[in-house]
C-alpha cells in the first residue's frame, strides 16, 4: 500500500454582518474592458451566502456575481453551481467554504483563477478557453494546478482530504504557508530556504484519470509559524518524503460521478440576464408588480438550468446501465451506490442490489450478477436501504 502524503489542512472563516452589494454586469471576453474574470451563481439550492471583499453580504442566488476576494459558504442542505468565464464550472456541496483569491483576465487576455477551499467538498469541470489560462485550486497546504479536466476535492470531517480525477489530469504539490511569506531575496541568501524551494519544485505529482490522493491533516511540520534552522531541516525531510509518494486508484461513488456529469454551463447572454435580474431584484428600487415579473423570469432561467441537469442525469443513468461497473459483491455495490435494496418477488425469490432506474413497469437493478430487469408486477415488497455504507 502506498504511503499517504501528510498535509495540514486549515479551516476557519469569519462571518460578517448582513447587507447587500451592488453587482456588476458580467461581460463576454470581447466586451470586458477591465481585468476582472466573470464568475456567477447559475444554480442554487437551499440557503447559502456570499461574503464580499468589501465586507458586504448577500444570499447566494441565481445571478449572484463574484470578484477577487469574495467568499461563499453553503448551508447544511444546500449546493451551489458557479460558472467561471464561459465554460468552467464548480459545484459546491453542503457545508463548504470557498474563497476566490484571484479572478482576473491579464493584459494578454488569459484567465488567471485561484481558489482556496477552506472546508467541504467541490466538484469541478475546468474548461480552459486557451492553453495559457491558469486555474489553481488549493487548501492552505495543498496546491492543485488544473489542466482541462474534471475532478473532486474534499476536506473531510475526519481531518482527511482527497482529490480524485474524473477526466484529464491534475498537478498537485504541497504548500508551506509560512515559506510563501518570505521574500525571494531572503530565500536566495539562505541555503536552507533555497533547499526548501528546490524540494517544493521537485515534489509535484501528476494525477491522471481515475487516480486519487488521500491526505491526512494536522501536519505540525508544514504548518510551522517560523523557519529556524531546525524547522528548515524538518520541512525539507517532510517534503522529500512527499516527493516519493505515488497516486492510488480512485474510488468513486455513483453520486460523485453523477454530480460531476450533471454540472452544466450557460451561454454569456443567459449569464448576463441572470446578473441583471439579480441586480434589479436586490436594488430595493422596484415596485411589487415589477418584482413579481422579474421573479417569474428568474424562475424560467432556473428551470432551464434544472432541465439541462435532468437531461444529463438521465444520460448518466443510461450509461451505467449500458456499461455497468464490475461489482462482484454486495460490499462493492454498497461502496459505489452507498446503499443496497432487497426486492422480494411473488415466487418467494429475492434479489439484492442497487436500484438504478425504473423504466415504465421495469425496475433496473445492479446485482452481483450484473444488471437485472424486474417487472414491477412480480414485486411483493422492496426493502429500501437494506444495507448502507454506514452499516459496513
Amino acid at each position: 500500500m502506498n504511503k499517504t502524503i501528510t498535509i495540514f489542512l486549515l479551516t476557519g472563516f469569519t462571518f460578517l454582518f448582513d447587507c447587500r452589494k451592488p453587482i456588476d454586469r458580467i461581460e463576454t471576453k470581447q466586451e470586458r474592458k477591465d481585468n476582472s474574470l466573470s464568475a456567477l451563481v447559475v444554480f442554487s439550492l437551499g440557503d447559502s451566502r456570499i461574503v464580499h471583499v468589501d465586507l458586504t453580504e448577500e444570499k447566494a442566488m441565481l445571478g449572484s456575481a463574484f470578484k477577487t476576494g469574495d467568499k461563499i459558504i453553503t448551508g447544511p442542505k444546500s449546493k451551489v453551481d458557479i460558472q467561471i468565464g464561459e465554460g468552467t464550472a464548480l459545484r459546491l456541496a453542503p457545508n463548504t467554504r470557498l474563497e476566490f483569491t484571484q479572478l482576473i483576465q491579464n493584459p494578454n487576455g488569459n484567465a488567471e483563477t485561484k481558489i482556496l477551499l477552506n472546508n467541504g467538498k467541490l466538484f469541478a469541470k475546468v474548461n480552459k478557453e486557451n492553453k495559457n489560462d491558469a486555474f489553481n485550486i488549493s487548501t492552505p497546504s495543498l496546491v492543485a494546478g488544473v489542466r482541462g479536466t474534471a475532478f473532486i476535492l474534499e476536506i473531510k470531517k475526519d481531518e482527511m482530504a482527497s482529490i480524485k480525477v474524473v477526466e484529464g489530469s491534475v498537478a498537485i504539490s504541497p504548500r508551506v504557508p509560512f515559506f510563501e511569506k518570505i521574500p525571494l531575496e531572503e530565500i536566495e541568501k539562505n541555503a536552507g530556504l533555497k533547499k526548501i524551494n528546490q524540494t517544493l519544485q521537485g515534489s509535484e505529482m501528476i494525477l491522471e484519470k481515475d487516480q486519487q490522493v488521500e491526505v491526512p491533516a494536522n501536519d505540525r511540520v508544514l504548518i510551522t509559524e517560523k523557519l529556524d534552522n531546525r524547522g528548515i531541516k524538518e520541512v525539507i525531510v517532510r517534503l522529500t518524503e512527499i516527493s516519493a509518494e505515488k497516486p492510488e486508484p480512485a474510488e468513486f461513488t455513483k453520486n460523485e460521478q453523477q454530480e460531476v456529469k450533471t454540472i452544466v454551463s450557460v451561454d454569456p447572454k443567459a449569464a448576463n440576464e441572470m446578473i441583471r435580474l439579480n441586480e434589479e431584484l436586490s436594488s430595493g428600487r422596484i415596485d411589487e408588480a415589477k418584482a413579481d415579473e422579474l421573479e417569474k423570469r428568474r424562475t424560467v432561467l432556473e428551470n432551464q438550468v434544472s432541465n439541462k441537469q435532468d437531461v444529463e442525469k438521465v444520460k448518466f443513468n443510461e450509461s451505467i446501465v449500458i456499461e455497468p461497473k464490475k461489482l462482484q459483491s454486495n460490499r462493492d455495490i454498497v461502496k459505489y451506490y452507498e446503499r443496497i435494496e432487497k426486492i422480494i418477488l411473488v415466487n418467494g425469490r429475492t434479489e439484492v442490489g442497487a436500484i438504478i432506474n425504473q423504466e415504465d413497469s421495469i425496475m433496473v437493478v445492479h446485482t452481483e450478477n450484473g444488471i437485472v430487469r424486474i417487472n414491477t408486477n412480480e414485486i411483493v415488497e422492496v426493502v429500501y436501504d437494506y444495507q448502507t455504507k454506514s452499516k459496513f
